[in-house]
């Protein structure tokens, strides 16, 4: 494992135990069955896939060769992308992934680039074609 991934692991960690002790303390409210346990458990897993998410974008767009001051624009779109999947799916995913490309463009972001976001992250080919495997 390289020291970069155990960085995130511990911030994943760290997130989980700070939200924890919130939900026990009251500052975040808890679910209606009181189930804080599961709440932190969910909170986890979202936290890893954002985690994981977060290193695939990297990898791509450090591939494209893109600037390092571009990195965060990048990442938000890859955020945005991944709220997407789970508000949306079918060709409704595919038109809000399309004006969201259109979007980021014009923050000065590469629509080849974001494309291949899309293509390796998410498995989506916002031109309408399936990815196959």
């Amino acid at each position: 494992m390289k020291p970069s991934d155990r960085r995130s692991i511990i911030s994943v960690d760290c997130a989980v135990r700070r939200y924890a002790g919130s939900v026990r303390q009251g500052s975040v409210p808890c679910r209606a069955d009181g189930n804080a346990d599961g709440q932190a458990a969910n909170y986890r897993d979202a936290a890893e896939r954002t985690e994981l998410r977060a290193e695939q974008v990297r990898r791509v767009i450090m591939a494209a060769g893109v600037s390092l001051i571009q990195f965060m624009t990048y990442r938000n779109f890859g955020l945005h992308v991944d709220k997407l999947f789970r508000d949306y799916s079918g060709e409704s995913l595919r038109l809000r992934v399309l004006d969201a490309i259109d979007r980021w463009t014009s923050y000065g972001c590469d629509p080849q680039v974001l494309s291949e976001i899309c293509e390796t992250v998410f498995g989506l080919t916002p031109a309408g074609k399936a990815v196959s495997g």
